[in-house]
């Protein structure tokens, strides 16, 4: 027996004194007597060490909960006490050696009577209650005294970083503490609850590498700032580290407790008397609960490290309710350091932060959710007396772990908010650059910032109204670079932008608000409208501005040139008709030139089938519509200087301007507006009562046709490239 408690076997050392207790203590065997006593001696060693091992921090869970099996075993056996340890003059328990030649407790630990261990400022008597509830009490105290470890750990290196001390050393000792302090697992699996999450020292070592390098590169009165701001991030890093690896620990623990507490009450309920309250029911319903422990040690506790992740994280509040975060530490800082820690802290440790908020989250939801199936039932407190009270009642039935779960969300709502903030800034800045220098509308970028925040975010519902707002500024600060690109410039800048806000309509921003219809969850129905409205007002104001400039250049090329005429022909046409011209007139040339060059400069920058979304009917291209708006200046001008010069018109005159009118309109009737055809029509009725045809119809006579055709041919080129 004596061997398996020297090899940590203690289920066997069990088994072995179970079997020693058939020896009854009226036995007049010599032999048997010596080894049931050697049996007790090496039991209450074992009792001693099982006892050692709950109050161990480094120890898996998996080994303390066969310890819990082990030492409940035993005390069940009723191991007999020695009279110096009923006498309180025990020596220290569990300071003998093991095989590997280590001890089961630091000495730090170690009370002064049997069973009695120091944790804190905590004196915990583990005899006192259950296994499991003792173990439960012990762990507990081990993480409070952790968590307000970490807290004065940050505050101390805030202070030495303020006094100048390097952030690096700092990180190396933190380092080595996490490893130390964390490591309350390392012979577990891997994959269960309770296991050391290595990532504190490794997430430590990697932020220093990059802050020394970064740190190097500023100067030395600001250096400071950056290293506080640093250490709060690894303060978050350290406190979310503690949460994830210890909560899972005492959840299992917790259970342990919960159904030591249901074996216990069943047991007492069978023994119960009916007429009176036996003294076990009694010491039953006054005893602590595993809930009670969870309430009164380990939710201070989370609440404590919550509100400290929280602080380190956040630095400040955003409500509208101008609420401040609890100080965690700092109290006593200078100003100067107080107003730096309530800070926020930069976009990429912001970032950095937030996934480890989540993590909090998920894990305080998690021992919420589980501690809550740790509340007892009225039955187990009472011993299924039916009683109609209960202690247990007088317990808030409001856990405080939900408390310190609605702190955490809060928590990481409010730092993805800043995540989506500073996303879109970076964007709009960059995005506003590129659109003032070259002209481009970047939505590509756009579109990659809200995918990333779509793998960042874990509360993307909750910032919707940051996402709008976000690609909002981002629209809005491109159109504005937009806008800026075509200052002093002409109207090729100005096509450059149409054509890309029309890219944009038809392409970038379709995927945008989709993207963001998937990431909110349909929470942003009025994404889209806002961002076309941005870009469509840049379009329209640009376009028109190209419109107007081409009405003022169509209607200079629309000169008549009256110095072609003969003044001397002032006859009526003779009988042989109109006269053919021999030569294409230099305006009708001048004006179709014009529209042909618009249409090909509208062509390179927007093509031919680019259809604009606003101003417009529907389906109407942007070659059209700028086209249409040469033919009717063109038509305009020619009408009204001709109704301008109406009265210098001789006959001849006026049957080739009627002629020239009429090839006109039919070489531009497909994009002239039907207000444009009246006025030109009314104006080559007047042409050709001026020159005395029968009723004013153009085309009496073989003679009028003919001079159509010969204008049709003259200008043959401008009839192909504008015509259907």
């Amino acid at each position: 027996m004596r061997q398996h408690v020297e090899e940590n076997r203690f289920s066997d050392a069990v088994k072995a004194y179970r079997r020693v207790l058939v020896i009854d203590d009226d036995c007049h065997i010599e032999l048997l007597r010596h080894v049931k006593a050697k049996a007790e001696e090496a039991a209450r060693e074992a009792r001693r060490d099982l006892e050692a091992t709950l109050a161990n921090s480094a120890v898996s869970v998996s080994n303390l909960l066969d310890a819990i099996r082990d030492l409940g075993e035993l005390i069940e056996l009723a191991v007999p006490s020695e009279p110096k340890e009923e006498d309180g003059a025990a020596g220290v328990a569990g300071k003998k050696s093991k095989k590997g030649g280590e001890s089961k407790e630091s000495s730090s630990s170690v009370g002064t009577k049997p069973g009695v261990f120091c944790v804190g400022n905590r004196e915990i008597n583990v005899r006192e209650h259950p296994p499991a509830l003792a173990c439960l009490l012990l762990q507990s105290a081990y993480f409070s005294s952790l968590v307000e470890k970490s807290v004065r750990q940050a505050e101390n290196s805030t202070e030495r970083i303020y006094c100048g001390e390097s952030v690096s050393l700092y990180a190396e000792e933190s380092a080595i503490e996490s490893a130390s302090d964390d490591g309350t697992a390392s012979t577990a699996p891997s994959t269960t609850q309770g296991s050391v999450d290595k990532r504190t020292l490794d997430d430590s070592g990697r932020i220093m590498d990059s802050l020394s390098t970064a740190s190097s590169k500023r100067s030395a009165n600001k250096r400071w700032k950056y290293d506080v701001l640093e250490a709060r991030v690894i303060a978050t890093i350290r406190a979310v580290a503690i949460a994830r690896n210890w909560l899972p620990r005492l959840l299992r623990i917790g259970v342990a407790a919960r159904e030591a507490e249901k074996r216990r009450a069943a047991r007492v309920g069978g023994k119960r008397k009916p007429a009176a309250r036996t003294s076990a029911q009694e010491d039953l319903q006054d005893s602590l609960t595993a809930f009670e422990v969870f309430l009164t040690n380990i939710s201070p506790a989370i609440a404590r490290l919550t509100e400290h992740a929280t602080f380190c994280a956040l630095g400040c509040s955003n409500n509208s309710a101008g609420e401040e975060l609890t100080m965690s530490f700092g109290y006593c800082a200078e100003e100067r350091l107080q107003t730096l820690l309530r800070a926020p802290l930069p976009p990429a440790q912001s970032a950095k932060c937030a996934q480890e908020l989540a993590s909090l989250v998920e894990v305080v939801h998690n021992c919420t959710t589980s501690a809550n199936m740790l509340r007892p039932s009225e039955n187990d407190i009472d011993g299924n007396t039916g009683a109609t009270t209960s202690h247990y009642q007088r317990i808030s039935l409001e856990s405080p772990l939900e408390e310190c779960t609605q702190l955490a969300e809060e928590a990481v709502v409010t730092v993805e908010r800043r995540v989506c903030i500073y996303s879109f800034d970076v964007c709009a800045r960059n995005c506003s650059m590129r659109a003032s220098g070259s002209g481009t509308f970047d939505g590509d970028a756009l579109l990659l910032c809200v995918q990333k925040l779509s793998e960042e975010l874990t509360r993307a519902e909750e910032c919707a109204n940051e996402i709008e707002k976000g690609c909002e500024l981002v629209v809005r600060r491109c159109c504005e670079g937009l806008a800026s690109f075509v200052r002093d410039r002409g109207d090729a800048a100005r096509l450059r932008v149409v054509a890309e806000c029309a890219d944009a309509l038809n392409g970038r921003i379709v995927d945008v608000v989709r993207e963001v219809a998937y990431l909110t969850n349909g929470h942003s129905e009025s994404v889209e409208e806002a961002l076309a409205e941005d870009i469509m007002a840049l379009e329209g104001t640009m376009f028109d501005d190209f419109l107007d400039n081409v009405r003022r250049h169509v209607a200079g090329c629309a000169r008549l040139c009256w110095n072609d005429f003969d003044p001397n022909d002032d006859g009526p046409i003779s009988e042989e008709g109109s006269s053919t011209p021999g030569t294409f007139p230099a305006y009708l040339s001048a004006s179709l030139l014009a529209i042909v060059r618009c249409r090909a400069q509208v062509e390179r920058a927007l093509h031919e089938t680019t259809i604009r979304r606003s101003g417009a009917p529907e389906d109407t291209t942007y070659q059209f519509l700028a086209m249409a708006t040469a033919a009717d200046g063109v038509v305009d001008g020619i009408c009204n200087e001709l109704n301008a010069n109406m009265s210098r018109v001789k006959g001849r005159q006026a049957d080739r301007m009627a002629n020239e009118l009429h090839f006109l309109i039919n070489t531009l009737k497909n994009y002239l507006s039907d207000e444009m055809l009246s006025v030109a029509d009314k104006c080559r009725r007047m042409l050709c009562s001026k020159a005395g045809r029968g009723g004013g119809i153009q085309g009496d006579g073989p003679n009028g046709l003919a001079a159509i055709e010969e204008l049709e041919r003259l200008g043959r080129v401008y009839v192909l490239c504008l015509g259907e």
